[in-house]
């Protein structure tokens, strides 16, 4: 009898929410259009009684219910709206905060496919070589189709230590890719820096917007002010975003009081529309070059509209990702919540970027294979012979880069000493501490210091 009555009240309250809910979105318009939504919603009332009474199993209360909200957020067809049961609103506090447990990559959906925004920097994502636009089509032997996207985060995520397959398609390669990644807690620090010497520029690498991120880019430019650097270059590469009131107090500390960060606008008639300025003192005036590719998204695109728009500095890289969204989280109770979609941001010259993203200034590919080495470095990852080699030959010295050419030939498989040079550092730095800027083949950056050079 007691979970009779615990289980109609759970009903009725949920009901009541649910109806609450139609209610509030309907108030503001005519009272005829208020009939369709307690009709869908008799019909909600009798498929719960048939199901709760005639189905072959018992069910749960929560789980009908529950399952009723996701199916209602599925309807909006918009990725970024979701159900957070008492597993994922955990999960999103970790974020925020830059600490949870999984392999290190962002991802999204994307024209139907799940697609990696980026990898975050010294992760086992990154570090087995997981790339930014990658499309993942399996976990383990879980094929996605028909999944939503917390479905595929929670096959992703897990307890520490333990693995996890993920078989991605990439663009130029003709076969899926598998990675065997062991699930790790990821602590993202927001902010890595350092002085680029002897060009008089600070380095400043961006690589989250989490809840400490403003403070940290200020720490960091102090520190940076008090070394006599002249200028700077932030970079954005790979950075997936974050907290919205990170971005625009990031941007404070680079525009004049007053500029233009970024607005936001709702649902046409909303009243959803928001300006926000900057309103603190500016704390750098230098020249600036803002480092981006497909891999910067969201509070990333932020940063990047304003100081572009603002003519504050230049942009260098590729086209952003185009994620151009405010989500806004709803808590329910203490446990479960609500991430909703309720605006568009536009860059301070009145552009969307959803879908879209930024184009650079200067446009510049990032490193790539050229087109007669691609084939033989597929067979060199496929048949693991970096690894073979380093078994044996330990750092990237000049004595080890000649060998290793040598090595890929005896196994008739050469390539450019360029493409040689590059897999094999690459594969180095995997299992140690990757260097925070390598001039040797970050072409990008390369020209973001020239840039810079010309700013200041």
């Amino acid at each position: 009898m007691f979970k009779k009555i615990r289980e109609r009240s759970l009903h009725f309250t949920i009901l009541a929410f649910l109806t609450g809910l139609f209610l509030g979105v309907n108030l503001s318009f005519k009272a005829e259009a208020l009939e369709p939504a307690h009709s869908y919603l008799d019909y909600f009332h009798q498929v719960y009684q048939i199901v709760r009474t005639e189905y072959v199993d018992t069910v749960e209360t929560r789980n009908l219910f529950y399952g009723a909200i996701r199916g209602m957020l599925q309807a909006l067809n918009d990725p970024f709206t979701r159900f957070l049961n008492e597993e994922d609103f955990a999960e999103l506090k970790e974020e925020t905060t830059g600490k949870f447990v999984g392999v290190g990559i962002e991802i999204t959906v994307k024209d139907g496919a799940i697609v990696v925004i980026s990898p975050i920097n010294d992760t086992p994502a990154m570090k087995a070589g997981i790339k930014a636009g990658d499309k993942i089509t399996k976990i383990d032997t879980s094929d996605l189709k028909d999944k939503s996207l917390p479905e595929i985060i929670k096959l992703i995520r897990g307890l520490p230590h333990t693995k996890v397959k993920l078989t991605v398609v990439r663009e130029g390669f003709d076969d899926p890719i598998t990675f065997d990644l062991e699930r790790m807690p990821i602590k993202i620090d927001a902010v890595s820096y350092d002085v680029l010497k002897d060009h008089d520029t600070g380095y400043i690498k961006v690589k989250t917007f989490s809840s400490d991120t403003s403070r940290e880019i200020e720490k960091a430019l102090g520190d940076l002010n008090a070394r006599g650097i002249r200028r700077v270059i932030v970079d954005l590469r790979w950075n997936p975003g974050g907290l919205l009131d990170q971005a625009i107090s990031m941007t404070e500390l680079f525009l004049d009081k007053g500029k233009m960060i970024v607005s936001t606008r709702g649902r046409e008639g909303s009243g959803n529309f928001k300006e926000y300025l900057a309103d603190k003192p500016t704390l750098y005036k230098g020249g600036l070059v803002v480092l981006v590719n497909k891999g910067s998204a969201s509070a990333s695109e932020i940063f990047a509209g304003a100081i572009k728009d603002n003519r504050r500095g230049k942009l260098v890289g590729e086209k952003t990702f185009g994620k151009g969204s405010v989500q806004k989280s709803y808590n329910l109770n203490e446990k479960i919540g609500l991430a909703l979609t309720i605006a568009k941001y536009y860059t301070p010259s009145g552009v969307s970027i959803h879908g879209k993203g930024i184009e650079p200034d200067f446009v510049v590919s990032s490193e790539s294979f050229p087109e007669d080495d691609r084939k033989n470095v597929n067979a060199i990852y496929r048949e693991k012979l970096v690894d073979a080699f380093l078994n044996t030959h330990k750092g990237y010295t000049p004595e080890n880069r000649k060998e290793f050419m040598v090595f890929l030939k005896g196994h008739n498989l050469p390539i450019s000493e360029r493409s040689a040079n590059y897999i094999l550092k690459s594969e180095i730095y995997r299992f140690s501490k990757q260097p925070l800027f390598d001039l040797e083949f970050d072409s990008q950056l390369k020209k973001a210091i020239e840039v810079v050079g010309k700013e200041s």
